[in-house]
This record gives C-alpha cells, sequence and structure tokens, in this order.
C-alpha cells in the first residue's frame, strides 16, 4: 500500500513537469503540462487577449504568490508598449511562477529552468514603489512568472527653477555739459573747460574726453579726465580759432556729447600787432616836424603793453633843427578805449643827437583791441639833458595811430 502511494506522488510531479530539492528552488524542466493559458501566444497582442481574459485568476494568482500590491500596475503595464519577445536560458532563475491544474490556480516560488534548451518568453518590466519588476511569460503556456525584482537609484532630487531674473534695465546715456572760458583770449593765456556739471541717469560719469581742434578741423590737443570734478585749464599758445570738443563717458562704458556739449568755439589772439603814426610835432625854437613811425605793440596783458618804434621826421616848417630820425620804446596802460603812455626815444638829427622822455595819451575811434583800429594821439617829449629848456626844444603834437 505504501509502494503505491509513493508511486502515484511520483507520477503526479513528473506529470506538472516540476522536481525539486529539499531546502533548495525547484528545478522546472519542461513547460505545458499546466498552462495557465491556452492557445499558445504567438504575439503580444495574443498576451494582452490573454490579461483581459484571466483578470480574476491573474489577480488570485498575485495574492496567492504574495504581490497583490502588484497586481493592478502589472495590468496596467501590460496595455503599454516596451513588452519584449525573449529567450529564457537553462540555469536562469524566477521568483515565482502562476500555472493552473485544472480550473485552480497555484503558485510556485524559487525555480530555476532546468530544461535542456531555451524557451521563448514575453517580457514585462514595471516600476511601482522605488522598484522595477520583471516578469517573463512563456509563450508555450501563458505562465505568468516574476524573474526579478531591483531597487531603483533614487530619484534625482529636481531643484525648483529659479525665477527668471528681471531683465535689466537698458543703460541710460550720460547728460554732458561743458562750460568754456573765456571765449576770447591771448594767446598763452589759461582756457579753463569745465565738464563738471555732467551726470549720468543711472550711473556715474567715469571719464571726459577732451579735444581742441583748429580752423582746418584738425586735432591739435587731446587730454582724458578719469577723476571728478572734471575740471580742465591749457595755455592756448597760438592765435587762431579753435573748437572745444567734449564727451563724457558713463560706468557702463556708453559715451554721450550732445545736445550739452556741442562744440564751444574759442577765438584766441595775437598779443602783438604792427602799429603805424603818421602826425605832427611842434617845437617852439622854431621846427615843426611830421613824424612817420613803425613800430611793433605786443601785449603782456589786457591793461599794458610795450610798444617799439623807429621812423623819420622831416622838418616841414622852421629853421632850427633838420630832417630826423628817431626810435621810441614806450610803456601804455590801457583803461577801456583809452591808453597812457611813458617811455624813452631816441632822435637824431644833423644839428643834435637827443635821449627824449616821452609822454602820451590817446583813444582808440575804431576797432577793437586786438584787431585792425585807429586811435587819435597826443604826445610830448623832451630831451633830459633840455629840461631847462623845455619850453624852446620841447616837442609836442599827435597824430594818427594805425594797428594792423
Amino acid at each position: 500500500m505504501k509502494f503505491k502511494i509513493g508511486l502515484l506522488l511520483c507520477a503526479v510531479v513528473c506529470m506538472l513537469g516540476f522536481s525539486g530539492v529539499v531546502n533548495a528552488e525547484i528545478q522546472l524542466k519542461q513547460l505545458g503540462v499546466r498552462p495557465f493559458y491556452k492557445p499558445e501566444l504567438k504575439s503580444v497582442d495574443d498576451f494582452r487577449q490573454m490579461v483581459k481574459n484571466t483578470l480574476p485568476d491573474l489577480k488570485k494568482g498575485f495574492e496567492m504568490a504574495g504581490a497583490a500590491k502588484l497586481f493592478d500596475g502589472f495590468v496596467s503595464q501590460a496595455g503599454q508598449p516596451g513588452i519584449e519577445e525573449i529567450e529564457i536560458k537553462p540555469g536562469e532563475n524566477l521568483q515565482w511562477m502562476l500555472f493552473k491544474s485544472g480550473k485552480q490556480v497555484k503558485v510556485m516560488k524559487n525555480l530555476v529552468w532546468a530544461g535542456k534548451k531555451p524557451f521563448k518568453a514575453f517580457r514585462l518590466k514595471m516600476e511601482q514603489s522605488g522598484q522595477r519588476y520583471t516578469f517573463v511569460i512563456p509563450l508555450k503556456c501563458g505562465n505568468v512568472a516574476l524573474d526579478e525584482m531591483t531597487t531603483l537609484p533614487p530619484a534625482p532630487v529636481v531643484k525648483a527653477p529659479e525665477p527668471p531674473k528681471p531683465a535689466p534695465a537698458p543703460n541710460k546715456s550720460p547728460l554732458c555739459h561743458v562750460d568754456v572760458s573765456p571765449v576770447k583770449l591771448m594767446a598763452g593765456k589759461e582756457l579753463t573747460i569745465n565738464a563738471s556739471r555732467s551726470n549720468d541717469p543711472d550711473g556715474a560719469i567715469t571719464a571726459v574726453s577732451i579735444q581742441v581742434l583748429n580752423s582746418q578741423n584738425e586735432v591739435v590737443s587731446e587730454k582724458k579726465l578719469d577723476k571728478p570734478p572734471f575740471t580742465h585749464q591749457m595755455a592756448m599758445p597760438k592765435a587762431g580759432d579753435y573748437k572745444i570738443r567734449v564727451s563724457v563717458t558713463d560706468d557702463k562704458g556708453t559715451t554721450s556729447s550732445a545736445p550739452g556739449c556741442e562744440d564751444k568755439m574759442v577765438t584766441v589772439v595775437s598779443r602783438g600787432h604792427f602799429v603805424a603814426d603818421i602826425g605832427v610835432l611842434y617845437q617852439d625854437d622854431p621846427a615843426t616836424f611830421l613824424p612817420l613811425r613803425v613800430g611793433y605793440d605786443y601785449r603782456f596783458c589786457d591793461y599794458f603793453s610795450l610798444l617799439g618804434m623807429v621812423g623819420f621826421a622831416p622838418v616841414i616848417h622852421g629853421y632850427d633843427d633838420s630832417n630826423s630820425v628817431m626810435a621810441d620804446i614806450t610803456g601804455n596802460l590801457h583803461y577801456k578805449r583809452m591808453f597812457f603812455g611813458m617811455g624813452v626815444g631816441y632822435w637824431y638829427s644833423s644839428r643834435n643827437d637827443r635821449v627824449d622822455f616821452i609822454l602820451n595819451a590817446g583813444v582808440r575811434l575804431y576797432g577793437e583791441p586786438d584787431q585792425k583800429n585807429v586811435s587819435l594821439f597826443v604826445e610830448g617829449r623832451s630831451a633830459f639833458d633840455e629840461f631847462d629848456e623845455i619850453e624852446d626844444y620841447g616837442r609836442i603834437g599827435g597824430g594818427l595811430r594805425f594797428q594792423f
């Protein structure tokens, strides 16, 4: 009797296609003996149809395998792309497999494929709760098996994107302002260029550029200021008309000049001018002269100049002296249109040589001091050694002075 029962159990195991080792994996050597689904699966669509047709049995099998929480995910993933056809080679392990014995769903755990050849299966992967589950479904029998379970790496921490920074406001051009003084000056005097009132509405002025251009529009001088208060003084050595061109640069590199720094015109006048005199000098010890002189007047400042002249003084009336030549130098003080002069002169004639003391005064009738003009002057002169006879030999008169 015992022999018969043992033989019957062995036959059952052989019919199922399973053999096992105590306390080890179960060796699976044959498929199709107890299929979960018939007919054989030919395509992924057949597999999906199997899932639809066996939902109650699948759910029960997952529960028996202790994987009830995976059921919904498995069913959902079965309808998604990515199902592959693979081969399970001998020696590969399966954690569990669902099959049917008659109409009852059964589960075998800890299996190893011990067949002689690989078998074809569909592979389905799903991810849930930080795990990736890989299922294989043999095409021959539709048994659902869990191949492996792996832990997914933690999802990278995605930082919330920083809100976009507001676009910077467009840079506003600096505002240039320049004062130039004086606008008319003598050669050698200093010109003041003041750009200190320039400003930048959204920053600061970092540099001021100054150019001096002559009447041919050629740059004759340049200066760059990089520190406040952006004021510059410069000597103007040569006479002429000049343009002063100024531009300012802000802390973002934007340069501007107009409208506040349009070119400023400056006139530099010469310190020296040629002059010519014509007049009359009367001497009481009778002689009347007609002096004709030419010379050069050099201004040291607005109110003082030094005049040097040479000339010829023919006698036009009288007999006490002869035609004479002269060389004079006088210092002149200028006040508005008036001038007052004092100096010395050399007077030479065939009758007498004299070193004269000279006083004169005049008024400008026409023109400006630095331009062509005409003045009326009076003059008195006497030899230093004839002061005691000044009433006889002193000469007094006047005339016109022309400046060129």
